[in-house]
């Protein structure tokens, strides 16, 4: 009995040593603009595995980013040099994927928009340093293609048209644009053929 009690705990202590081992190391070291890089990598074979920091030689956090097998994958963040958050990225294997956001000095959001494996893909919004949205525009495929709007600041609709790729792939107006004012009043029919818009009527 003793004998089995004993070999029972020496395969417990075993175990916990196993467990507490832990596969990654912290490392650091200075880039070529001298900044400090933080990050964690596998002890086996050095490719970087969880959390990376870069760091401003005043120590200043200006990027925090995840990576698995030595390849970006989830969520990335830029920082200003004074430390505010300027955007943020999702990757899967190394290719940005997901919703990108960018934001102004106060906070705000100024840019979103979606990735499909690096390709911008779905509806790129803008907005004014007020918070007013000043474009929503569709893409596919990193090229302008489909419709669009512009707004003034004051949020009242400024152009409402569509996109539509040429032979090149460049995204150009295509079809009928609507212009307005300030106070939202139509002031301007177009006609647009591969980028050249032709008015048809004017107030």
């Amino acid at each position: 009995m003793k004998i089995t009690h004993l070999l029972l705990a020496g395969a417990m202590i075993m175990f916990l040593v196993f467990c507490t081992q832990d596969p990654l190391e912290t490392w650091e070291q200075k880039n070529d603009r001298g900044q400090l890089e933080r990050f964690q990598r596998r002890k086996d074979n050095q490719k970087r595995e969880g959390l990376y920091q870069r760091y401003s030689a005043e120590g200043i956090l200006l990027e925090e980013a995840r990576f698995l097998a030595d390849s970006l994958h989830g969520e990335r963040k830029y920082f200003s040099a004074t430390g505010q958050l300027e955007s943020i990225e999702h990757y899967q294997h190394n290719k940005i994927h997901g919703k990108f956001q960018s934001f102004y000095p106060d906070g705000k959001i100024k840019i979103e928009q979606d990735f499909v494996e690096g390709a911008l893909t779905g509806f790129s919004i803008r907005y004014y340093p007020n918070g007013q949205m000043e474009e929503k525009v569709q893409l596919k495929n990193n090229v302008e293609d489909g419709p669009f709007t512009e707004y003034h600041e004051n949020g009242q609709l400024k152009t409402e048209g569509t996109y539509a790729p040429n032979e090149e792939g460049d995204g150009l107006e295509n079809g009928e644009l609507k212009e307005y004012d300030e106070s939202g009043q139509l002031i301007r029919l177009a006609e647009c053929q591969n980028g050249m818009c032709l008015t048809k009527w004017k107030k």
